[in-house]
C-alpha cells in the first residue's frame, strides 16, 4: 500500500510540474489579452471624448455665427 501511495504521489508531482511549463505561456497570453482590452477601452473613451468636444465646438461655432449674423443684420438695417 505504501508503494502504491508513493507511486501516486510521484505521478501527481510529475503531472503538476508538467503543467507549469504551460503556465508562463498562458500568463503571457492573459497579460497580452488584458493589455489589448485596456488599449481598446482607452481608445474608445478617447474617441467618445473627441466626439463630444467636436460636437460642443460645432454647436458653439453655430451659435456665435448666428449671433454675429443677427448683429450684422441689425446694424445694416439701422444704416438704411
Amino acid at each position: 500500500m505504501k508503494k502504491f501511495l508513493a507511486i501516486v504521489a510521484v505521478a501527481a508531482t510529475l503531472t503538476a510540474c508538467n503543467n507549469s511549463a504551460n503556465s508562463t505561456d498562458n500568463t503571457k497570453d492573459s497579460i497580452d489579452s488584458a493589455a489589448k482590452a485596456q488599449k481598446e477601452m482607452v481608445d474608445s473613451s478617447a474617441n467618445a471624448t473627441t466626439n463630444v468636444v467636436d460636437s460642443n465646438a460645432s454647436a458653439r461655432k453655430d451659435m456665435i455665427d448666428s449671433n454675429a449674423k443677427a448683429k450684422k443684420e441689425m446694424v445694416d438695417s439701422t444704416h438704411k
